[in-house]
């Protein structure tokens, strides 16, 4: 399914807002606090106008007038923080889920898009990406309060005074272009900023998992200067978003600054005009009630248009809170682009790609098999711009059957048996286990009957129980102790916690021989009935690997075994032999077979024998 990610696109923006969906009436509760808030900043400044304008009537009044804006003050403070918390209980649900979305079609993408992914901006994107979507959410608030602060306050600017109503509007066509322009630019660098983020995001990846590296080659001051370098890159490109969205704001109130300064002088002069015709009239008055004992009461009758200092200042009040939501308005420009480029990342490289690895609808679950493998005219290349790494492949295993691939590095061994769990599809040609194509079956219930033994061992940061038991965490107690025991993990009981001692991250506590027996113990205790054994003793010392090789040679017993071999010596009791050069088997039969014939096989052999690496 294909989607359009313009950053810009209705698309993107529809795919967004059906994050929100789930929770709109939270939403709307939230938006009518925004709304209730703006309504009440707009009343306020009736309140002062009537407070200013009773100060010649009389303490009494005043009071209650100070005492209206307290409890007005309170009822904006209970809706602010409804709109605060409510808002942020919405962004942070949408951030969770689309973390989890994320996260779950992750697992769902075969190895081939993590191969062409860096590390680091995947990172990114659960990271750095959702948190920008997270951020806009939080604006939200804004979008409301914003456009109805502008239309309460235009409203009751009307209300006041509608001639220096309609002189402010002269301004607001000005500000729209200010923000239009300036957004658009903002709009334009705000996906540089998340792609550099993930770049940095990349480095401090790199850094942490090569740290061993970089400390033997003394390579620290490369490595600081490469970072800084890319982290002031970084810093460039999201101070030119800054510097926009800085702008922004002040030029919009600039240009409102215009406005209220004219709307100063001409209601200033319309105030004094309005206080020059209440002494006029009360001059009248004076002359016309002078010899009178008890006169009736002073009333003034405004001008037309006239204006008093009360109404002046809630004017000038309303007006400063269009300009300042008008400035607001510039604000979330800038977050939205941020959002909308940050969506356009995650839809675009990460939710919108598909695997390519896909269950057929009618896929079946695989019964328990007896591990038979044929390979049949099997070719295979990881893009059409690649070379091929298989071509024409074609073998079967027994059940039971240990099969080792031997050739030198870039023969294709590893990804020949990357084709077994379905990791990768042949380009052409069949996988057949028990006589189903591997096409035909659902992963879970071919990946579950497989067991993978890798050179580099990953452990989990956990304790050893949780390592042992990853493939099979329904196992008892008894289940897991027997397994590493079969595994020669004798170590374990010399810890202080036993099986509940805490490895580190990727066991870095443990040695390379104890991670290499804590791997075995988990192929062991899922017990597989077709087993993959890649280079597992490769990187070990002499003592390491006889108790690892002693733990794999039971793990092997009664069980569908294909062995890559980087030490030749260890596979010379295999069952049959094939010798990999070019992506093709050159060569096939035991180790007696191979010798006697002279060729591919016995010259790797031959070569190792004088201490050299094949």
């Amino acid at each position: 399914m294909s989607h359009d990610t313009d950053t810009d696109s209705p698309e993107v923006q529809r795919r967004l807002l059906s994050y929100v969906k789930p929770y709109r009436r939270t939403l709307a509760f939230a938006l009518f606090c925004s709304a209730m808030v703006a309504a009440i900043t707009a009343s306020l400044a009736w309140v002062i106008e009537r407070a200013i304008d009773a100060m010649v009537d009389g303490v009494g009044h005043l009071n209650f007038l100070c005492a209206a804006v307290l409890v007005i003050f309170i009822i904006k403070g209970c809706f602010t923080f409804g709109q605060s918390y409510f808002l942020s209980l919405v962004a942070n649900r949408i951030a969770t889920r689309l973390r989890d979305e994320i996260y779950v079609h992750l697992h769902s993408l075969s190895l081939s898009f993590f191969n062409r992914r860096r590390t680091g901006a995947i990172m990114s994107t659960l990271t750095n990406d959702v948190s920008a979507i997270q951020n806009a959410a939080m604006t939200l608030r804004e979008v409301v309060s914003a456009p109805l602060t502008i239309v309460f306050s235009l409203t009751a600017l009307f209300w006041v005074n509608y001639r220096l109503a309609l002189v402010s509007l002269i301004f607001i066509p000005f500000m729209a272009v200010v923000i239009d322009r300036i957004g658009k630019r903002i709009r334009r660098s705000a996906g540089l900023v998340q792609d550099k983020l993930a770049d940095v995001s990349t480095i401090i990846e790199e850094t942490v998992a090569g740290v061993r590296i970089i400390k033997s080659f003394a390579a620290e001051p490369h490595e600081i200067t490469r970072f800084s370098e890319e982290n002031e890159r970084t810093l460039q490109t999201v101070m030119s978003v800054a510097r926009k969205s800085a702008l922004l704001r002040p030029v919009v109130e600039f240009i409102g600054s215009f406005g209220i300064a004219l709307i100063l002088f001409l209601g200033g002069n319309t105030v004094y005009n309005t206080n020059r015709a209440e002494r006029e009239q009360l001059a009248v008055y004076t002359r016309q009630y002078k010899s009178v004992a008890k006169p009736p009461p002073f009333v003034f009758v405004p001008p037309p248009g006239g204006m008093t200092q009360g109404k002046l200042i809630r004017f000038l009040f309303l007006l400063n809170e269009m300009a300042r939501a008008a400035g607001n308005i510039g604000g979330i420009v800038t977050v939205r682009a941020q959002a909308l480029a940050a969506a356009k990342r995650i839809f675009k490289e990460v939710l919108d790609i598909e695997s390519e690895i896909q269950e057929k609808p009618s896929a079946i679950d695989l019964p328990i098999m007896a591990g038979h493998i044929v390979f049949q005219n099997v070719s295979f290349r990881y893009s059409d711009e690649n070379p091929p790494v298989l071509e024409d492949v074609s073998f079967d295993v027994k059940p039971g059957e240990v099969v080792a691939l031997v050739g030198r590095s870039g023969a294709g061994k590893s990804t020949l048996v990357d084709l077994i769990p379905r990791f990768y599809d042949p380009t052409s040609g069949s996988v057949t286990v028990d006589g189903t194509d591997l096409r035909d079956v659902t992963l879970g219930s071919l990946r579950r009957q497989i067991g993978i033994v890798p050179q580099e061992t990953w452990l989990f940061a956990g304790t050893l129980r949780d390592n042992i038991a990853y493939g099979n965490r329904e196992a008892t107690e008894e289940q897991i102790k027997n397994a590493a025991y079969s595994a020669n993990a004798f170590f374990i009981e010399g810890m202080d916690k036993k099986f509940d001692a805490v490895i580190g991250e990727r066991g870095i506590r443990l040695s390379g021989g104890e991670r290499q027996r804590i791997a075995i113990a988990r192929a062991i205790l899922m017990n597989p009935r077709i087993l993959i054994l890649d280079e597992a003793t490769s990187s070990l010392d002499a003592s390491s690997e006889a108790l690892v090789q002693e733990a794999l040679d039971a793990l092997m017993k009664g069980r569908t075994t294909i062995v890559i071999a980087h030490r030749l010596s260890t596979i010379i009791n295999a069952d049959r032999i094939l010798a990999m050069k070019d992506g093709k088997i050159v060569e096939m039969g035991s180790h007696k077979e191979l010798m006697a014939n002279g060729g591919y096989y016995a010259q790797l052999y031959e070569t190792q024998l004088k201490g050299f690496d094949v």
